[in-house]
């Protein structure tokens, strides 16, 4: 399969893209510059940025001879808080998709997989989450919830006969290049706050298995299908006192004057089901004073 990859510099797309050479795919990527990629893999690259209008008449020739195409682009702000931070990441989600989509079936292209998350859904409680479990509207989440909306929605208007689409919602990345290294650094220094008690469900995904998930979805799901990829959900509490413990480090405190964040208890049983994929990376990180045979999937 001829595959076209939006976002392969990124923390996905790295673990990505030797994964679907291994298994004799054809990789051809969108790239804001070349020399940032790495030259050894055997791919094709395309210059051009995603945001950029005008790309939009170049894209379907980019596209040109390709089975599928992957958006996998994200931006992910340093600072989440901060004024306009998740602007360039929802036009990637908005604009970007809208012109990927367009081009693509222009083009031809036969399947098309589109990366969301699960952190979009409203606040579950203790509840269990599949996918048919309803995005949040609240003007609070807005800047998050919103744009996944917008994407999601631009995909589910095209005839499934027209391209064979599957959108593929992943949980919190954990792993070398996520944000999970920049939790272990603020727990080792002591700056990590819990909000409340803890109680809070987060549904975390190893990157390594979420590029799985995208070849498993490349290769065998069902056009118009969607899917949580999570591993087993983890109390927020639970999670950085277990992260805390595989590094020697004091539990986080509890501050019960911060309101309790929204709770994503997600399951995985269709993706397990109709993919044939499971979890099978650990979600905690190597560098860990636990006993080489303990495992906690």
């Amino acid at each position: 399969m001829r595959i076209f990859i939006v976002g392969a510099t990124g923390v996905l797309g790295r673990t990505l893209i030797p994964l679907l050479r291994e298994q004799g795919h054809t990789v051809r990527a969108l790239v804001r510059d070349r020399a940032k990629l790495f030259a050894d893999v055997g791919m094709e690259t395309m210059v051009g940025d995603l945001l950029d209008a005008s790309i939009e008449s170049q894209l379907p020739t980019m596209l040109n001879g390709c089975n599928a195409a992957v958006h996998i682009a994200t931006a992910i702000p340093r600072n989440p808080a901060a004024p306009a931070a998740w602007q360039t990441n929802n036009r990637l989600r908005t604009e970007g998709t809208r012109r990927l989509l367009d081009a693509a079936l222009a083009a031809g292209v036969s399947r098309y997989i589109q990366q969301s998350i699960v952190m979009a859904y409203a606040d579950g409680d203790d509840r269990w989450l599949d996918e048919s479990a309803p995005f949040d509207t609240t003007p609070a989440r807005a800047s998050v919830a919103l744009p996944v909306m917008t994407m999601e929605a631009m995909i589910r208007e095209v005839a499934a006969s027209q391209l064979q689409w599957c959108i593929l919602r992943g949980g919190a990345f954990v792993g070398p290049g996520t944000a999970q290294e920049n939790l272990i650094t603020q727990l080792l220094v002591g700056q990590v706050v819990v909000p409340d008690g803890g109680s809070n469900f987060i549904s975390p995904i190893h990157v390594a298995d979420m590029a799985v998930a995208v070849i498993a979805a490349l290769e065998r799901a069902s056009a118009g299908s969607t899917f949580n990829i999570v591993d087993t959900p983890q109390r927020y509490g639970d999670y950085v006192d277990n992260l805390a413990d595989r590094l020697d480090a004091p539990h986080p405190q509890r501050d019960p004057n911060l309101p309790t964040p929204s709770s994503w208890r997600c399951t995985n049983q269709a993706a397990r089901e109709m993919l044939g994929w499971t979890p099978t990376h650990s979600i905690w990180p190597n560098r860990s004073l636990q006993s080489a045979d303990s495992s906690d999937n």
